[in-house]
């Protein structure tokens, strides 16, 4: 093989390589966009599903302002016993991760 079939081989080596890359890339977004768009999905969900478990305990949840839901939260939160639940439910989910 001479010289200049050596150098068109690598051309095109190169030239499918760079093809591959450019593949890849646009594979590489795609699958990052599937991603975002499965974690945002899961989010709207725990949200939805978790504000329905907070205005099942409401009475007249639609009487209430966004601000008195959050100083009736506040308040909650603060109580030692429920403080102590939570560390331990968390201590729980940290021993369930990998």
């Amino acid at each position: 093989m001479d010289n200049l079939a050596k150098i068109a081989k690598l051309q095109a080596d190169i030239d499918k390589a760079q093809r591959e890359l450019r593949y890849t890339r646009d594979h590489q977004k795609i699958v990052a966009r599937q991603i975002s768009e499965l974690t945002r999905r899961a989010r709207t969900n725990r949200l939805c599903t978790r504000a329905g478990m907070l205005e099942s305990f409401l009475r007249r949840p639609e009487a209430l302002s966004d601000d008195q839901v959050m100083e009736l939260l506040k308040a909650a939160f603060r109580q030692p016993d429920v403080q102590s639940l939570l560390a331990q439910m968390l201590k729980e989910a940290d021993c369930l991760d990998p």
